[in-house]
Formats: structure tokens, sequence, C-alpha cells
């Protein structure tokens, strides 16, 4: 069987570029010598090893980065699971410590939201506090909109700029509403006006309130070499 003349020249243009690629040959290539398919051939060549080395190098990344993110939400789902454990465990002993100590005073135990224990050197303290989780019912915008109609006309002719920043700072939102929890902080305050009209609407807006939850939350705190007490900053809100 005879060897046709193109069979020669792609076979010739295999070893070539083989030994470009691998760097076997140092001697500079007479590309007047060869034929054009013969440097075709080459160039394909070079650009299939040059795709090849691409092709495996975004294999080695994509090989990389699956391990990455594999192994880091690995560890935060350990990390979390320590976290809620930790949390559960401390408010537990936490309220039993509470409730021994009223038993070996010999007191009726008195519920309370937040308690503290301290270390005897003073150095170190565990905080547990119990906060409850509250909304308005749908009758407090009627309450929250009388409350702005006696600002408004107590304040306003008197005292623009006052009135204003008041406005501005009880606002929740650009439509003119009022923050109903801003409000009700400022019960104490509004008892001070002496206003029987104010107080009796920030009551029923207080009335308005409805308890829908509660979170517990825990602290652990330990002194700096400054003397202050220092919170050990581990995220347990959303736990």
């Amino acid at each position: 069987m005879k060897t046709k003349v193109e069979d020669i020249e792609v076979n010739r243009a295999e070893t070539v570029g083989s030994q470009i690629q691998q760097g076997l040959t140092n001697k500079p290539i007479d590309i007047e010598g060869l034929s054009d398919a013969e440097l075709e051939r080459i160039l394909a060549y070079r650009k299939e090893q040059k795709d090849a080395e691409n092709k495996a190098k975004k294999a080695a990344f994509e090989k990389q980065k699956e391990k990455f993110i594999s192994d880091t939400v690995s560890q935060f789902r350990a990390a979390s699971e320590l976290l809620v454990k930790l949390k559960a465990d401390t408010i537990t002993q936490a309220n039993e410590l509470f409730k021994k100590m009223f038993e070996v005073n010999g007191k009726e135990l008195k519920e309370q939201n937040t308690f503290t224990f301290k270390s005897d050197d003073g150095k170190m303290k565990v905080q547990v506090e119990r906060q409850e989780r509250f909304e308005f019912t749908e009758e407090a915008i009627v309450h929250i909109n009388s409350i702005r109609d006696i600002f408004r006309a107590k304040f306003q002719d008197r005292n623009k700029g006052f009135y204003n920043l008041l406005d501005g700072i009880l606002m929740k939102n650009s439509k003119g509403d009022y923050d109903a929890k801003l409000l009700t902080k400022a019960r104490k305050q509004v008892n001070d006006l002496g206003d029987a009209a104010l107080i009796e609407e920030f009551d029923k807006l207080v009335d308005c309130q409805r308890v829908t939850g509660s979170s517990t939350y825990c602290r652990a705190y330990a002194v700096d070499e400054n003397g202050k007490w220092q919170d050990i900053n581990v995220q347990f809100s959303s736990l």
C-alpha cells in the first residue's frame, strides 16, 4: 500500500509539533521548508495542547472551589450546631442555678427577665435575659394619628424647629407614619408633660400591644486588662 504525500506531511507535522511542545528540539524550525499543510497541522496541534492545558487548569480550579465550599459549609454547620447546644446548655444550667439560689436561701422563686451570675473573683460573669416580642393591633394607627395631631397642635406654631425635629425622629417611613415602638418608649416623658389628652392616647397605644412570643439571650463577659467588662463575642441572636 502506497503512502500518500499528504499522510507524510501530516505525520511529519505531528512529529515536529510534538517535539516543539516537549522541547525535544533546540534547532530553529525552517518554516520555509514546511508545506502549508504541515504549518496548519503544527498550529492545530499547539492549539489542541493549549486547550488541553486550559481545560486541566479549569478542572483543577473547579475541584479546588468545590472542596473549599464543601469544607467551609461543613465547618459552619458544625460551629452552628455547637453554638445551638452551647446556648441551650447555658440557659438550662443558668435557670437551674437561679432556681437553686432561691431554694438555698429559703425563699420563694420569683421570675425575672434578666439575671446575672458573677464569679467569686469578680472577673467573669454570665447574664441571661428574656425579651418579649410585641406587635401592635390594627387599632394602633388610630391613636398614632391622634398623637401626631396633638403634637402638631401643641408644638408646630410654638416652636417649628423643635416640632420638625420631633416629627422627623418619630417617623418610620417616607409616608409620614409614626413609629409605634418609639412612641411607647416615650411614654414616661409624655407623662411629665402633663397633657391629659396626650397621656390618654399614649395609654391607649400601649394597650394595643400584644405579646407574640419571647426570646432568651445569654452573654458571657470577662474583665480585660483595663478592668472593664468585655462581651465575649458569640453570635447567638439568630439561633
